[in-house]
């Protein structure tokens, strides 16, 4: 079972600190990818795809940069912070959903919890620290392969 108020606790905890260590960068999005809390910044996310550029080519169209800017896999700070059980994470839950098909996923245990989750954050003041983009987003990923 998912404890939604200390995760929300914690998240908040996590962001703040890590706002205070990262004043100058400008963000465009916040994820929950499994456990793991992720952000990026303009400033990151420039470097890597000039890195993906130089080291693989490609990364021209707009359709691919677009999908390297939104990959919380290739995000900097991908889990910056995570999720434990200390902290109220099922890891079994998340296991069962994402095991699971999309249909399922949709209204696990899991998803229910971190949408609440996400709504906690969206309603606290846990990135009024952080510089953000006009369209910075806050959102939760799948892994649908």
């Amino acid at each position: 079972m998912f404890n939604v108020n200390k995760l929300t606790k914690d998240a908040i905890k996590s962001i703040i600190e890590f706002s205070e260590k990262h004043g100058d960068e400008v963000f465009y999005g916040f994820a929950i990818d499994a456990n793991l809390l992720c952000l990026n910044s303009e400033e990151q996310f420039k470097q890597t795809l000039e890195k993906y550029r130089n080291d693989w080519g490609g990364y021209s169209d707009e359709e691919d940069i677009q999908r390297l800017r939104h990959n919380t896999g290739d995000w900097e700070y991908q889990g910056f912070s995570e999720f434990s059980d200390d902290e109220g994470f099922d890891m079994e839950l998340y296991l069962e959903h994402y095991h699971n098909d999309e249909e399922y996923q949709e209204s696990s245990e899991y998803a229910l919890a971190m949408n609440e989750v996400l709504e906690n954050l969206k309603k606290s003041n846990a990135f009024d620290k952080l510089k953000k983009t006009e369209g910075f987003y806050i959102t939760r990923v799948e892994h649908n392969y």
